[in-house]
């Protein structure tokens, strides 16, 4: 793996793959936070900027970056330029015009339908402005999209910190500390499924909570003695809304063993404010002097500004994932 901290940046036009797809945007959303250290690092070194993001709403609405740039200027980056171009003549300009130590950001890239359908073309052209490429988006480098995986083909590339960050402290899942705790809440029952089947022949204990524990209640698809489900619930009508205080109480005699946790997908109905069982778990994992691993957008929306060091938490939620099972990602095979 290339180390960024010893490439030549001087002067050079260095594209940067960002994921700021958080809407709307808030002082303490991670993904921007952690990107902050690489960004800062190549304006040090005087090179040449320019970010790269998508921005997509539930809705399937695709905004341009201006928000996002204005936002970003206002708190961290006050000479931050914004051209509402992608690959266009202005693009092009706007790049031309960049100094050392001076930041870009270029319109949504998600504006081109050729950027999700991952065409050449359109990573040509994109790669004809830099001369380098760092991927800091391991959010979104789950995905075969032309900023993940083809821009690397066209510049010599290179992970940003907090990406290799990432890599180095979800690895430790590949040859863990025993005990291993799995902790699976949330509501997307199909991605946490493959994870539970990869991870139980490694694991010591998994702690199903939220939408996949209702499925084992109903009915158990994969039998396990490793697979601890809820004792107790809170129950609205028939369908149950979250954990209850006994489950706890086990899952903390556990927790306490334990040498790392995993940790991914609230554990109960949080759209609708039954976040006690999450926060009461935020609480146990905070004491614990076990090494804990976090991630998924809707978790982490539930932890409190400060942490202890013995918490990390992953910017990726289908990423973490699919890097837990797979071991690798699309974005981390087009740099290797």
């Amino acid at each position: 793996m290339l180390s960024l901290d010893k490439a030549d940046l001087k002067n050079k036009k260095v594209l940067v793959r960002v994921d700021f797809n958080v809407m709307p945007f808030t002082p303490r959303e991670p993904r921007i936070i952690n990107s902050l250290e690489t960004i800062r690092f190549l304006m040090r070194k005087k090179a040449r900027v320019i970010l790269i993001t998508h921005l997509e709403t539930n809705e399937g609405k695709i905004p341009s970056a201006l928000k996002l740039a204005k936002w970003m200027r206002e708190r961290y980056f006050r000479k931050l330029i914004f051209v509402p171009d992608l690959i266009g003549d202005k693009a092009e300009a706007a790049v031309s015009r960049v100094k050392p130590g001076e930041i870009l950001m270029l319109e949504n890239l998600r504006i081109d339908p050729r950027e999700k359908a991952c065409k050449i073309v359109f990573a040509k052209r994109l790669a004809s402005f830099a001369d380098i490429y760092i991927n800091e988006a391991f959010a979104a480098s789950h995905r075969n999209h032309a900023s993940i995986v083809l821009l690397p083909k066209f510049l010599p590339s290179y992970f940003g910190f907090r990406y290799e960050q990432e890599i180095n402290v979800l690895s430790q899942a590949f040859k863990p500390p025993h005990p291993l705790v799995l902790i699976l809440g949330g509501g997307k029952v199909d991605t946490k499924l493959p994870l539970l089947k990869a991870m139980l022949p490694k694991i010591d204990k998994a702690l199903l909570g939220g939408v996949i524990a209702n499925k084992f209640l109903e009915k158990p698809i994969i039998k396990s003695p490793k697979i601890i489900l809820p004792i107790d619930v809170v129950r609205v009508g028939d369908k149950i809304w979250d954990d209850g205080p006994e489950t706890f109480k086990e899952w903390k005699k556990i927790i306490n063993k334990a040498k790392l946790v995993i940790w991914n997908g609230p554990l109960g109905f949080v759209e609708n404010g039954y976040v006690k069982g999450t926060k009461t778990l935020v609480l146990i994992l905070a004491k614990t002097r076990a090494r804990v691993i976090i991630g998924g957008g809707d978790t982490t929306d539930y932890l409190p500004k400060k942490l202890p060091k013995n918490i990390f938490v992953s910017t990726g939620g289908g990423a973490m994932l699919e890097f837990l099972v797979k071991k690798t990602l699309p974005g981390i095979e087009a740099i290797k």
